[in-house]
């Protein structure tokens, strides 16, 4: 006999390795940035027509010159974040926020907007 999979199980499962995964690259990403002399991190991401990025990242103090693989690790832990929040923003008319870090509290604001086609509907009888 042939086992039906649980996919709400196996939906659960995966939800909570990623969390786990946010979690941990969170950590990793603090300590960078502390070591750094970070204060606070700036992402802005958007996504629409099926599809988005970051479109900037920035570091206060602004002086910081953080390496390119800093950089690149906070857009895809930003968009994670904002992901997990909102998943599946990028669609349709799509989505964009603002994921702000401040580094020495360790507290993450993420302000998102969707984007949305207003419709009406309108009946007409023949009278």
């Amino acid at each position: 006999m042939t086992q039906t999979p649980d996919y709400a199980t196996q939906y659960l499962e995966a939800q909570k390795k990623a969390e786990e995964s946010r979690r941990e690259t969170r950590a990793v990403l603090l300590s960078d940035l502390r070591a750094l002399g970070a204060t606070q991190v700036t992402v802005i991401y958007e996504g629409y027509g099926d599809s988005g990025n970051v479109e900037d990242v920035s570091l206060l103090p602004d002086t910081l010159k953080p390496a390119e693989d800093l950089v690149r690790r906070l857009e895809d832990f930003g968009w994670d974040f904002a992901y997990a929040l909102s998943p599946g923003f990028e669609n349709n008319e799509g989505g964009y926020g603002t994921l702000t870090w401040d580094i020495e509290t360790d507290t993450i604001n993420v302000n998102h907007s969707d984007r949305y086609v207003e419709s009406e509907t309108t009946l007409h009888e023949d009278l």
